[in-house]
């Protein structure tokens, strides 16, 4: 491959696990991909406050695609950042609250939660990510909803509410189930593959250039959009499915084989 090529990193699974390091090989890679003349990007679920200085951008990317494909930067430059609408907020909230789901509002500067269900969490390790990575940032949503400026929202919900949740978030969103009562809301018309082709459009990449690299559930959509999509040998058997080729696993040089075999390093 001796064309440009960019290529979208998903992180959870991918370029690391929560608590571990980056593997060394994978620094490696995408430093040697970067000096071969092709680009490097984050392309992430995780709003943009929650994708790390260390391990992840201190690696060194072009850029980042964030929220599912809601925020993207280039360099030092904001290329877009969506917000979820105030018709939006005021649709969903109550029937969190009602229904007693732990919910996370995430945006690019702040993070809130819910007082009342902060403390259902089925799962915390993500709660217990928030507070010590920006613990300043963590705040209570606002009462006003025109205070609240985020991007996505992340729930876990009773289980014998799950049809409730899902009924109602079907009007304005789509979910992204992780387990089973545990997702992502995300507007309708936002995915990783929508981030991907915006910054395309915006830094005039064509699509026949863009390798996508991913694990879950949240990353079929780019990689079945992307040129080329990767799949680490960890990942799970839907992403698997979706995948051009499937490499090694994280921690088994997964991003240095798959560079490696597409001639990018």
């Amino acid at each position: 491959m001796k064309e440009r090529k960019a290529v979208f990193f998903d992180i959870d699974g991918t370029l690391f696990e929560q608590g571990k390091e980056v593997p060394e090989s994978a620094v490696r890679a995408i430093h040697k991909l970067r000096e071969n003349g092709h680009l490097a990007f984050v392309c992430s679920g995780r709003s943009r406050i929650m994708v790390p200085e260390s391990p992840i951008l201190s690696i060194g990317f072009d850029g980042v695609i964030a929220a599912c494909g809601m925020y993207a930067s280039y360099g030092n430059k904001v290329l877009f950042d969506d917000e979820m609408t105030h018709e939006q907020l005021k649709d969903i909230l109550p029937t969190l609250k009602s229904t007693e789901t732990m919910y996370i509002l995430e945006g690019t500067e702040y993070i809130y939660y819910d007082e009342q269900t902060i403390h259902h969490a089925i799962d915390d390790w993500y709660v217990q990510s928030i507070k010590s990575m920006v613990p300043e940032r963590f705040k209570v949503v606002p009462e006003c909803i025109g205070e609240i400026h985020a991007n996505k929202i992340s729930i876990q919900v009773p289980k014998d509410r799950m049809e409730e949740v899902t009924e109602r978030a079907k009007r304005h969103y789509q979910l992204l189930l992780h387990e089973e009562n545990i997702a992502e809301i995300v507007p309708h018309g936002y995915t990783k593959a929508g981030g991907i082709r915006r910054v395309c459009e915006r830094l005039g990449i064509v699509r026949e250039d863009t390798i996508a690299v991913g694990d879950s559930i949240n990353d079929i959509e780019m990689l079945r959009y992307a040129q080329i999509g990767i799949v680490m040998g960890n990942g799970t058997q839907i992403a698997k499915d979706n995948a051009d080729y499937i490499t090694t696993g994280l921690y088994e040089d997964g991003i240095w084989n798959a560079m490696e075999h597409f001639g990018l390093i």
